[in-house]
């Protein structure tokens, strides 16, 4: 970078301190203005910092050299690492790029991470860490959960967040520098967007959208690579604003968890990242959504959906022909769905499933009604295709079956 580019950064940093701008979004302003998105995000976010506490020096007072703890032997300063919480070790790793190399070098690996928006509080959890970010009293705090070394016992902590900014854009900060370790991995992140939150305590749709815009941006910074993702949310744009920005085949389960799939669904399937997938669980699908669109698949659940002979034909003729589809549940609310057969009659019970199943089925030799096995052509297994009634529910059991075993066992239990 040349001198006059610096002090103009400098100067562009200077301004957007000044007008409060959330540091990330200035961040990737500058990337865009410069056409450039490899200027490095801890120098800006210390200079930022510095600014916006008032010290318009465009030169900091000591170089980062002259810290003594830099200077401890590295050992020592990995023992002291070690043992900070979570969200110091964010913090710690802005102080210099020494630190931000010793903070990001261990391999890190987390089965299961959450993180959630409501409208007065944001949270997410990574391990054994569960952070809360809320304002109280004017005041903007993290309330830190972690669980003693028994595994069981948790400890609670509350710090003062030091920008004082919209707790989601704190968190969201966070979740950007989480994201952007190389060596840190996730194997499954769930998103809530005011989950199981009364109608009365939603976030104002405005804000909603900022923070999905928000976390869209941060994610075009840094690519996700997850297995599995699972969101839960009204939403449309929540899911298109997460979904894209996955790295391709490294996707392999999608759970979709809410009564508002259709626009979510009818885009998402257009996604390479949807059509690399091997199993998914989605909450509804509409009337109208082609059921194909599920067939690429090893495994699928859907919770709700309607029983129709078109679909029972296209199960038959398309995703048996599938040498990689495993099982599937489909499953019908008997109060909320009137499924349909050839005749246009009602399926409102489970015999009139089970008729129209066979009906469907049978068109085929391949078909045995009395053991509803549909026999795998040149190959030595079946699918055992299984109508049932659960609660208040019918579902249709689909599951590939080597001949000879047992038809009915644990693999039929939900996708979780």
């Amino acid at each position: 970078m040349t001198g006059t580019e610096e002090t103009e950064n400098n100067m562009y940093m200077l301004y957007e301190a000044a007008n409060k701008t959330p540091v990330y979004e200035a961040y990737q302003k500058l990337c865009k203005f410069r056409g450039n998105f490899s200027i490095d995000y801890v120098d800006f976010e210390q200079k930022y910092y510095r600014f916006y506490h008032g010290n318009s020096n465009l030169e900091p007072a000591e170089s980062s050299s002259s810290r003594t703890f830099s200077k401890l032997p590295i050992d020592i300063i990995k023992l002291i690492i070690d043992e900070l919480e979570l969200i110091d070790k964010l913090t710690l790793r802005k102080v210099s790029k020494e630190l931000r190399s010793i903070v990001d070098d261990p391999k890190f690996v987390s089965s299961n991470v959450f993180i959630s928006f409501e409208a007065n509080i944001s949270e997410f959890g990574l391990e054994e860490n569960q952070i809360r970010y809320y304002d109280e009293n004017g005041t903007s705090n993290y309330k830190i959960t972690t669980r003693d070394s028994d595994g069981y016992t948790r400890k609670f902590k509350v710090k003062k967040r030091i920008i004082e900014e919209e707790h989601w854009e704190t968190m969201i900060r966070d979740l950007s520098t989480i994201f952007e370790i190389p060596n840190w991995k996730f194997a499954r992140i769930i998103w809530y967007f005011d989950a199981g939150v009364d109608e009365d305590r939603l976030t104002p749709p405005d804000i909603l959208q900022k923070r999905i815009q928000s976390i869209e941006k941060m994610l075009e910074a840094s690519f996700l690579q997850v297995e599995s993702i699972s969101i839960f949310s009204t939403e449309h744009t929540a899911v298109m604003a997460i979904l894209p920005n996955v790295i391709p085949g490294s996707l392999e389960f999608l759970g979709l968890n809410s009564d508002n799939n259709g626009a979510k669904l009818e885009d998402a399937v257009k996604l390479e990242q949807w059509k690399k997938l091997k199993r998914t669980s989605v909450e509804n699908v509409s009337d109208s959504f082609p059921i194909e669109h599920f067939f690429h698949l090893e495994s699928f659940s859907i919770y709700q959906i309607r029983f129709s002979e078109d679909r029972l034909v296209k199960i038959r003729d398309i995703l048996f022909k599938s040498a990689k589809f495993w099982r599937c549940c489909l499953t019908s609310e008997i109060e909320d769905q009137v499924n349909v057969d050839e005749n246009g009659e009602a399926i409102s019970t489970l015999r009139e499933l089970i008729n129209a199943v066979n009906r469907v089925m049978g068109e085929h030799p391949e078909y045995n009604a009395d053991t509803r096995c549909y026999s795998i052509p040149d190959s030595d297994e079946h699918f055992f295709v299984y109508p049932c009634e659960n609660y208040h529910s019918l579902q249709l059991k689909i599951r590939r079956v080597k001949n000879g075993e047992e038809d009915i066992d644990d693999s039929f239990e939900e996708f979780v």
